[in-house]
C-alpha cells in the first residue's frame, strides 16, 4: 500500500492474523446473543412492542420518538414474522456493525492495533450486551453516530476529501436523528470541533465545512423535522416533557449518582480510563476532537440528572467517539502497565457480556436476582392475552380497555391478527402517548367491552354499565410480584354521552 492510495477499505482486512482473531470474537458474540434472542422465554417490553406497533403503519414520525427503529423492526417482522425473536434479532447485528465502522476509525486514526482494541472495546460494552438484546432507539443511533465520524476520521486521515467528508457525516448525522434525537449531541460535538480549531493552520471543521454537516444533516432529517410540523410538533413536544426542569432537581448529589451509573454503562474500569481523554486532549490533536465529539452528551445528561432526572443510557452517544480514542490511548506505547489495564477492562466487560447472554436465554438472572426483579417487566404478558380470551368469548366482546401504556403495548402484540380491538382511557382528553392518541377508547352504542383495572370496583368510564363480579388474572412474574388484574365485563351505553 502506497502512501498516496490510502487504504480506503470499509472492513478490516480477513489475511491478517490479528484481524482474524478479532472478528471472530465479533461474530462468535454476535452469533451467541442471536441464539439467547432465539431461545429466550422472556416476552417484548412495553417500548419493544410500541415500536412494533408503530411499524404496522409505516410514517415519518410517531407520538414520542423518530421512525427510523420502527422501520427497522417492520423489516424484521415482515421478513421472519411474529415472533419475539423478529423484533430484537437486529440488534446484536447493528451493534456488530458498530463495532466494524469503529473498528476503521480506530485503524484509520491511530493504527491498526487502535482499529481492533476499538472494535473490542465496543463489543464487549455491557450497554452493547443488552442493547444487543433489548432493542431500542440507541442501537441504530449509535450506528448513525460512528458513520459520522468515519466520515470526520477519514477526512483528518486524508482519505477523504474534505467536502465529501462534511457531506456524509451531515447526512450520518441526520440519519441519526431520525432514530433518536439525541444525535444532536453529536452535531453540537462538531459544533464544538469547529469552534476549538478556528485558530489552527488546519482544522478538522472549517466554517463552511460546519454548514455543509448541518445542512445535511436537516435535509436527510427534514421528513420527521415535516412530520413534527404537520402534527403539532408531538415527539418535540415529548422531548420536553422528559426533560421537564419543573420536576424537583436532585441537584449535585444526583449529578453524581449519573455519572456513577455510566460505570455500568461502559464498565467500571473502561469508563474510568475513558475520562483520560480529557488531559490527553490537550497535546493530541486526535484526542481532542474525540473528546469534543463526546463531551455535549456526558454534560448535558449530567447537567440534566441534577436538575431534574435522566437515565444511564442517556449518556450513550459520547461513547463511540471515547471507545475510539481508547483504543488509540491503550496501544499508543509499549507500555505493559496499559496494556494490562485494557485487558482487564475488556476481560470485565467480555465477562459481563457472557453473562447477559446466559441471563438473556434462560430467562433469569438465577442468584443474582434482586428483590426488585428487573426482568419482571418482560414476563407475564402472555398470560394476561390468555386469561382474557375465554371472558372475550363469554361476554361476546371484541373491544379491551387498557387501564396504562404497558397492557395497551402488550396486548396488541398478543392480539395481532385477531378481530380485538384495544383502547386507552384518555381520562383527562389530553394525550400523553401514542395509545392516548391513536388508540384512545371512543364510544360506540351498546358495544360489548372488557376493562382491565388494578381494583376490583370497575372504571369509571362514559356510562358504561358494568357487571358485577370481576373476574381475576393473577400473575407471578418474580419470587415475589404478581401482576393482578380485574378483568370487567361492560356494555356501552345505547346513547353516546355528551
Amino acid at each position: 500500500m502506497t502512501p498516496d492510495r490510502p487504504d480506503m477499505s470499509l472492513l478490516p482486512h480477513w489475511s491478517d492474523r490479528a484481524n482474524r482473531l478479532v472478528w471472530l470474537v465479533l461474530l462468535g458474540l454476535t452469533l451467541a446473543r442471536t441464539m439467547a434472542v432465539l431461545v429466550s422465554p422472556l416476552g417484548l417490553g412495553v417500548d419493544e412492542a410500541q415500536y412494533w406497533l408503530w411499524s404496522e403503519t409505516p410514517d415519518f414520525g410517531y407520538f414520542t420518538k423518530p421512525p427510523l427503529t420502527a422501520w427497522i423492526i417492520g423489516a424484521a417482522h415482515w421478513l421472519f414474522g411474529h415472533h419475539e425473536a423478529a423484533v430484537r434479532l437486529p440488534a446484536s447485528w447493528l451493534h456488530l456493525a458498530t463495532a466494524v465502522v469503529l473498528w476503521r476509525c480506530g485503524d484509520w486514526l491511530y493504527g491498526a492495533a487502535a482499529g481492533r482494541v476499538t472494535a473490542l472495546v465496543w463489543i464487549s460494552l455491557p450497554a452493547t450486551a443488552l442493547g444487543s438484546f433489548l432493542i431500542s432507539t440507541d442501537t441504530p443511533l449509535m450506528l448513525t453516530i460512528a458513520l459520522a465520524l468515519l466520515a470526520l476520521a477519514a477526512a483528518a486521515s486524508h482519505r477523504l476529501a474534505v467536502r465529501s467528508a462534511m457531506l456524509l457525516a451531515g447526512m450520518a448525522l441526520g440519519c441519526g436523528l431520525l432514530a433518536k434525537y439525541a444525535a444532536a449531541y453529536a452535531l453540537f460535538g462538531v459544533m464544538l470541533v469547529w469552534a476549538s480549531g478556528r485558530h489552527q493552520n488546519k482544522p478538522l471543521v472549517t466554517g463552511k465545512g460546519l454548514l455543509l454537516v448541518i445542512a445535511a444533516c436537516l435535509l436527510t432529517a427534514s421528513p420527521n423535522l415535516i412530520w413534527n410540523l404537520t402534527h403539532d410538533f408531538a415527539t418535540v413536544r415529548h422531548l420536553g416533557d422528559n426533560a421537564n426542569v419543573t420536576r424537583q432537581a436532585g441537584g449535585i448529589i444526583a449529578a453524581l449518582q449519573f455519572l456513577v451509573t455510566q460505570a455500568a454503562v461502559a464498565g467500571p474500569v473502561l469508563f474510568v480510563v475513558m475520562l483520560g481523554v480529557l488531559p490527553a486532549s490537550r497535546t493530541d490533536h486526535t484526542a481532542g476532537w474525540l473528546a469534543w465529539m463526546a463531551m455535549p452528551a456526558l454534560i448535558f445528561m449530567t447537567i440534566q440528572a441534577g436538575i431534574s432526572e435522566a437515565n444511564a443510557n442517556w449518556a450513550m452517544a459520547a461513547y463511540p467517539p471515547l471507545a475510539i480514542w481508547l483504543g488509540g490511548f491503550l496501544t499508543a506505547t509499549t507500555a505493559r502497565w496499559r496494556h494490562r489495564l485494557g485487558q482487564l477492562g475488556i476481560g470485565i466487560n467480555m465477562l459481563a457480556s457472557v453473562m447477559m447472554i446466559v441471563i438473556s436465554a434462560v430467562g433469569s438472572l438465577g442468584p443474582l436476582t434482586p428483590q426488585s426483579d428487573p426482568l419482571r417487566r418482560l414476563r407475564g404478558w402472555d398470560q394476561l392475552a390468555r386469561d382474557l380470551t375465554p371472558e372475550l368469548a363469554a361476554h361476546k366482546a371484541d373491544r379491551i380497555i387498557a387501564d396504562r401504556r404497558a397492557p395497551a403495548a402488550l396486548l396488541h402484540w398478543h392480539f395481532y391478527n385477531q378481530p380485538v380491538t384495544v383502547m386507552l382511557f384518555d381520562q383527562d382528553g389530553i394525550p400523553r402517548n401514542h395509545f392516548e392518541a391513536n388508540h384512545s377508547w371512543t364510544p360506540r352504542p351498546s358495544a360489548r367491552v372488557l376493562a382491565l383495572s388494578a381494583q376490583p370496583t370497575p372504571p369509571s368510564i362514559g356510562g358504561i354499565n358494568w357487571q358485577s363480579h370481576p373476574v381475576k388474572s393473577d400473575v407471578k412474574i418474580s419470587h415475589n410480584r404478581h401482576r393482578l388484574y380485574y378483568i370487567h365485563r361492560g356494555v356501552e351505553p345505547a346513547t353516546p354521552p355528551d
